[in-house]
């Protein structure tokens, strides 16, 4: 519900002050004052929250899961990764947000810019994996430390585009925002299949 609320204001807010200020501030200091080694630096985490890292992540994971023949949870996966991704292309097309025009590390994407679907993948894609991830760990502390890990990644994914100044970070935010809330939901309808198959 927090992070709903926060996709809500941000999308009302995000192109009036103080929201539009601080986007434009940003994203000119990383044009002119971000060091170089932060921006080689982010290469990697942004180019694991596109579609190229996805898809192989993707793959990688129904592959496993295919060979267990657990295609509840091929379904969580494909549902979590295709159901993000579309509900992005959705709402980028009806914000249609230019991306930032003070100078980007990379060539901009034809995309709009709002919200950021990099971000949203660091929290809903890694998320689901994380889940399923986490169910096959024994030991508490190891659960611990792969999600500590995980929201690591999934926080590096967002900043990454903001270090690339292909988002503004209000763009990033409310794709975690956005994220998060497709993974809740999913989350959601997946207890409820699992307890009406296990009664």
């Amino acid at each position: 519900m927090l992070a709903l609320a926060g996709f809500a204001v941000l999308a009302v807010a995000f192109e009036r002050e103080p929201l539009s200020s601080v986007d434009a501030d940003a994203a000119e200091w990383v044009a002119t004052s971000l060091p170089t080694t932060l921006e080689y630096a982010a290469r990697p985490f942004s180019w694991a929250g596109g579609w190229i890292g996805v898809t192989l992540l993707t793959v990688v994971a129904v592959a496993f899961l295919a060979r267990e023949r657990n295609w509840f949870d091929v379904s969580f996966v494909l549902v979590a990764v295709l159901g993000s991704q579309l509900a992005v292309l959705v709402l980028k097309a009806w914000f249609d947000r230019p991306r930032p025009d003070a100078g980007s590390a990379v060539p901009l994407p034809e995309s709009a810019a709002f919200p950021s679907g990099h971000a949203a993948s660091g929290a809903a894609v890694v998320g689901a994996f994380t889940i399923l991830l986490a169910e096959r760990i024994a030991g508490q502390r190891a659960r611990t430390h792969l999600w500590i890990g995980a929201a690591i990644v999934g926080v590096a994914v967002g900043l990454s585009r903001i270090a690339l100044n292909v988002h503004y970070v209000t763009d990033v935010i409310a794709g975690w925002c956005l994220g998060l809330v497709w993974l809740a939901g999913c989350l959601l309808i997946n207890d409820r299949i699992r307890a009406r198959t296990a009664s």
